[in-house]
């Protein structure tokens, strides 16, 4: 895990063995979505008048966690916002693939941070798209 200090890599890496052992890929996911879900309620967005800024607002809650950064591209076609995320922090090769189990927590994170914006509908939601060891594609629309 990047900026993580050392004495936790060990407990994190255990700790995702453990959850991905007792409970598999699905269980693991859910959970991660909710911590992602927590993590949003506990750090709000603050309002922006427009994607570029609401690009800059993700990129300073990520970037002070030392979580990478987003880019938002409004897919007008698609009617479906494309977030892709540089810069997951690994806990060493765990996930599929390797290196990417934390992935999940991106989904429940802009899943929050999306619904809760001004005007927000309801009825949109996040789902990863792409999972690449450093890059992960959101996509915020219909189910």
């Amino acid at each position: 895990m990047t900026g993580c200090c050392v004495t936790w890599r060990g407990f994190v890496r255990a700790l995702a063995d453990e959850i991905d052992g007792v409970g598999g890929p699905a269980a693991r996911d859910a959970l991660l979505r909710g911590v992602g879900r927590r993590m949003a309620a506990s750090h709000p967005l603050a309002v922006a008048p427009d994607i570029a800024g609401l690009e800059l607002e993700v990129n300073d809650h990520l970037s002070g966690w030392g979580w990478g950064h987003a880019s938002l591209r409004l897919m007008t076609e698609e009617r479906a916002l494309m977030i892709t995320h540089h810069g997951l922090p690994h806990v060493g090769a765990a996930g599929d693939p390797p290196g990417t189990w934390l992935s999940a927590i991106l989904e429940g994170l802009f899943d929050v941070w999306m619904s809760t914006l001004p005007g927000a509908d309801k009825s949109l939601v996040v789902r990863r798209d792409r999972v690449a060891a450093d890059v992960v594609t959101l996509r915020y629309g219909r189910a």
